[in-house]
């Protein structure tokens, strides 16, 4: 995605990001002691110590109450013994015998209510968790001067998600690089689900220095499906700001090189440096397209810049290229930005790995919407 303003140094910028970053850090760490003093403790297993201390002392009140009694009778019986006399022995077994069946009854008692003290505590665990599933949504508290119509999609998808609620409610770290940046991350989150965790990590692992190798399994024959917004390369900084926000174009052009190749050794975040060492990255714009084509080479791959037109979009694909399509504003982006088109369904449609849009890469497309909104077309296969 581009992002046009006024260009400065990248370092200087780079520099001064990891200042604002570092206050920022400070503040949450002092927000958070002070949150953390205020702590309550766990209800529920209070409630839970509190009965396991209840049920023993019932049941040791019960043994020593029928123990009594029992030790009283067999000292009877042993005083009858002791005096011979027969009547005072039968009538002191015959009350042992029923002090007994009176201990068991009792026993079974106290049992049966232990087990319904227990049994009453599990609807409360439940209905804690219920209350936890079901919970009255965060309140949100947005900065002054945010768009409003982002505000109000910020207030809606917060009261499903705690994830979105943190972000909204820190909404303010995300101006680092500006106005424009923060907007973008901030409905990056609204729109795309599988990009909330990344957005929320955003305030404590941006700038980053590196990104961390690609290590999963490709599929034969298939592109991989990546995005600039991945953990492992997004909070690198790539045309002065966010990787994920700008590193559309080798984010792409990684996809076809690994599902071409068969190799992972060279990441959406390895294609941006070789943008930039090569000159084609261009400050808050991007990358130009020109890198697309003369980089080919380098990776093994044939690169044909074909023209924008449905038939000829569609041959290319029915060859088994890939093919990179730059769009221009209409439904995949408001300015410029890189996708894959994949292969060709039966009916004609279209696959796509939106490099920004997880949304998006699960639908398939119209060739001619498609084509309507391209500004140009490079068809790779092996060379």
């Amino acid at each position: 995605m581009d992002d046009r303003r006024t260009t400065p140094d990248a370092e200087e910028a780079r520099r001064r990001a990891r200042e604002r970053l570092a206050a920022r850090q400070g503040r949450i760490a002092s927000e958070e002691g002070r949150r953390t003093g205020g702590e309550r403790p766990d209800r529920a297993s209070g409630v839970r110590r509190a009965s396991s201390r209840r049920q023993p002392d019932r049941m040791e009140a019960g043994r020593s109450g029928i123990g009594g009694v029992l030790e009283a009778a067999f000292g009877a019986v042993s005083s009858a013994f002791a005096a011979q006399n027969r009547r005072l022995v039968v009538v002191a077994l015959l009350c042992i015998i029923a002090l007994a069946m009176l201990a068991v009854g009792v026993s079974s008692c106290v049992r049966g209510c232990s087990a319904e003290q227990v049994e009453g505590e599990e609807p409360v665990q439940s209905e804690q968790q219920e209350i936890g599933e079901g919970a009255v949504p965060t309140p949100v508290s947005l900065p002054e001067g945010l768009d409003a119509d982002l505000a109000s999609s910020l207030e809606a998808a917060a009261a499903k998600s705690e994830d979105v609620a943190w972000i909204a409610n820190h909404a303010a770290d995300y101006a680092v690089d500006g106005d424009m940046v923060q907007y973008k991350l901030l409905k990056l989150a609204v729109e795309e689900p599988e990009a909330v965790a990344f957005v929320k990590g955003f305030p404590e692992s941006y700038p980053a220095d590196a990104a961390t190798p690609y290590e999963g399994e490709l599929q034969a024959n298939a592109v991989p499906r990546l995005y600039q917004w991945d953990t492992r390369w997004g909070y690198t900084v790539y045309s002065s700001t966010t990787f994920a926000l700008t590193g559309c174009c080798p984010t792409s052009l990684s996809m076809v090189y690994m599902g071409l190749t068969g190799k992972t050794d060279l990441t959406p975040y390895d294609m941006g440096l070789r943008a930039q060492n090569g000159g084609y990255m261009t400050e808050y714009n991007g990358t130009d397209d020109a890198f697309l084509v003369n980089e080919a080479a380098s990776l093994g791959l044939a690169c044909a810049e074909i023209s924008v037109d449905s038939d000829v979009l569609r041959r290319e694909l029915e060859d088994g290229k890939v093919v990179i399509c730059n769009v221009g504003a209409g439904d995949f982006t408001t300015g410029g930005h890189y996708l894959v088109i994949t292969s060709i369904n039966d009916d004609g449609t279209l696959n796509v790995n939106d490099p920004y849009s997880a949304e998006r890469s699960a639908k398939t497309w119209d060739v001619d919407r498609v084509v309507g909104q391209t500004k140009a077309l490079f068809s790779y296969s092996l060379a």
